[in-house]
């Protein structure tokens, strides 16, 4: 789909090995699975997420420094943005 759009540069796939599924920010809390309400119903659903905490905390962290990378390469043009418009996470 990025490719038909034409934007297949802003495109990267990261894996990352025995981390879960669910990527937060990191130093949020590792929570191998979810409940849930589906919209609709009171039936209770489980999503789960896996990972190993100190893979999953790792991935978290590599991701994070990446997609901030990303947002200051394509929202600021690759300029160093001021202090007061870009969060220091």
């Amino acid at each position: 789909m990025m490719e038909r759009a034409g934007n297949s540069h802003l495109l990267t796939v990261l894996s990352y090995l025995n981390a879960g599924h669910l990527i937060e920010p990191p130093f949020t809390p590792f929570a191998r699975a979810s409940t849930f309400r589906s919209v609709g119903s009171r039936e209770k659903l489980m999503a789960l997420w896996g990972g190993e905490i100190i893979a999953h905390s790792r991935a978290q962290e590599d991701a994070w420094r990446k997609i901030l990378v990303f947002l200051r390469e394509n929202l600021y043009g690759g300029a160093k943005p001021s202090a007061d418009s870009f969060s220091h996470l």
